[in-house]
Parts: C-alpha cells; structure tokens; sequence
C-alpha cells in the first residue's frame, strides 16, 4: 500500500529535470555516486519490466559540460573520478578551459515515468491511497504497527516513510534539520524543430535538457527557502537568459510551463536509507536531494534487500539512518 499527501509522484520526483546522472558527479561524496551509478545501469532493465502503457521517454543524449573543472580541481582528478566509477567520458577541447562529454548520460520524461510507475504498481495489486496524508505512526512500545492518516488508520508490520522534504516531521526521533526542502525552478520552452538540441548542456549548474518532442526543460536554482513552492519572475529570468546564451536558438521560443518543486536535502548530502535502529519495523528512504531520480533503482534495491534479510550488493553503512537521530 502507497499513502500519498497530494498525487503520488507530484513532488520532487515530478518537478526534476529526469538527468538520470549527478551533475558535477565528481563533487559527491562516494555514498552518493555509488547508488547512482548503480541506479543509471538499471533504469534499462527497470522500465522494460514495466507492465503500463506509458513511455518514460528514457533517450541517451549525453551531457556537454562547459565548465567541468572548478577551483582546486585538475582535468587529470576529474577523469580518474569518473573511471573509477566507469564513466566514460571525452574532453572536448584542452587549455585552461576543457570541456566535458559524458556520452552514455540518458534523460526521462520524470512526469511520465511516475505515472509509468503508478500504473505499474496499481497493476500488480498495490493499492494507492492518494491525497491521503499521514499523519503519524501507530507504535506499540519499540515497535511500528501502523500509520493514522487523515482518512483513519491502517495496520502494518513494515512501514516506509519517503515522503521526500517531509520525512523529518514523520520520524521519530528525528533532530530538528535533518531534513530540509531545497527549492528548485524550472521552466520549458518550444523552439523550432529545425534548430533541436541534441544533447545536456551544462554550466555553473544551469542544464538544459532537450526531450523526444524538442521542447528544452531548464533548470535548476538551489534555494533554501522553506517549504515554499512560488517561483520568482528575477529567478526564471536568470534561468531564461543563461539558456539563451548557451544555445541561441532558445532566444524567442514560447514559454509554455513555469515550475517549483521542493528536494529533501541532507546536511551531509548522503541519503538516509535503511531500518530506524530503536523502533522495529519502521524505514526510511529520503534524502536524496538532487539526485533521486538516478539514484532510485538502486535505493530501491538496497532497501528491499535490507527488508528481506537479503545481503546487499552495496554496503548500506553510509546512509544509516541513526546519523539524523536525536543524541
């Protein structure tokens, strides 16, 4: 059974661009890079598997990034990251001021891929109660037996709270900012089709991001401002005119969707994934900030293999949950 406050996969993983890849993977932390490089390898496999009628659009593009080496960083540190998790990738140019080509980085059309999930899910017998807020867990003692919500109570032995930006406020014990929404704008144009944009371009964080139709999704600003959706004419104009000046055929294209949506950030940036060490039955999935989306099969995996008592294929340590816990 999914529980779901609004429309099941109209937050974050809806709002996203569908990079299914890190932007500036090097400046991760491994934890990270691990469940996302992991999680880019199974998306073939995962959508194949998808028993629906709709098309995620996954398309392998390839990610140009026009400024791939920031302050302290070489050429020669950035490339040996990116074998070490075996990313192919080609410099575009030399000097001072290289540019990246990650050629194998692919994109989804997120909005469809949630829906591709629902329907997925619904199919297989799992019941989705939509706009059906949780309120709080049902607890005996130390251990999980439910969830109370706004349409009455449910009865569970295992429970999963990944409820994104709003996790915190569901986990027991859980310190006061551990975590946090981080607003993203986007936006989307129509250009011409005689003047497609091939693939990701990248630079100082603003992608562009060309889908099967030949709109361009841009994004994102990083905005810590609370849970707090509205977005900002001075933002999108910024947004609006660094597009334009990475690729000018943007320039006089229609504006067709304008859009915010909230990421669950981490102080340390790592996801929090796996058991609450003093309730029995209860798990977390959150956290995954900017990358989710990439990250999700692999997440996905640990977790279930964590549940059934399965050995897992990626050490789950680093995204224990007891990290965000109240001392």
């Amino acid at each position: 059974m999914v529980i779901d406050r609004s429309q099941p996969g109209t937050e974050a993983s809806w709002a996203g661009g569908g990079i299914l890849c890190p932007l500036y993977a090097w400046r991760y932390p491994e934890a990270v890079m691990a469940l996302a490089t992991h999680g880019m390898r199974e998306y073939p496999a995962l959508l194949e598997s998808l028993d629906t009628p709709t098309d995620a659009e996954r398309q392998v593009t390839g990610m140009q990034i026009l400024d791939p080496v920031g302050p302290g960083e070489s050429a020669k540190g950035v490339g040996e990251w990116l074998d070490r998790f075996g990313m192919r990738h080609e410099w575009l140019s030399g000097g001072d001021f290289p540019e990246l080509l990650l050629p194998d980085v692919a994109n989804v059309r997120n909005p469809r891929l949630l829906l591709a999930l629902s329907e997925a899910a619904e199919s297989e017998g799992i019941t989705i109660h939509a706009h059906c807020a949780a309120d709080r867990l049902r607890l005996d003692g130390n251990r999980v037996t439910g969830v109370i919500t706004t349409e009455g109570a449910w009865a569970a032995d295992q429970v999963v709270i990944a409820a994104g930006a709003w996790s915190e406020a569901l986990t027991p014990d859980a310190r006061r900012g551990s975590v946090f929404p981080v607003r993203g704008q986007m936006l989307r144009l129509e250009p011409r089709q005689e003047n497609r944009l091939e693939r990701i371009l990248m630079e100082a964080g603003t992608y562009l991001i060309p889908r099967r139709d030949g709109s361009v999704v841009i994004g994102s600003t990083v905005e810590y401002a609370g849970f707090d959706k509205h977005i900002d004419s001075t933002a999108q104009a910024a947004l609006h005119a660094t597009a334009c000046r990475l690729w000018p055929s943007l320039t006089g294209a229609a504006i067709t969707h304008r859009w915010a949506g909230l990421r669950p950030g981490s102080a340390d940036e790592i996801p929090i994934l796996g058991a609450h060490p003093h309730i029995e039955g209860l798990w977390l999935n959150t956290g995954g900030f900017r990358n989710g989306l990439a990250m999700a099969p692999a997440s996905a995996s640990l977790l279930s293999d964590l549940m059934h008592g399965r050995s897992p294929a990626l050490d789950p340590t680093p995204y224990r949950v007891g990290r965000i816990l109240s001392d």
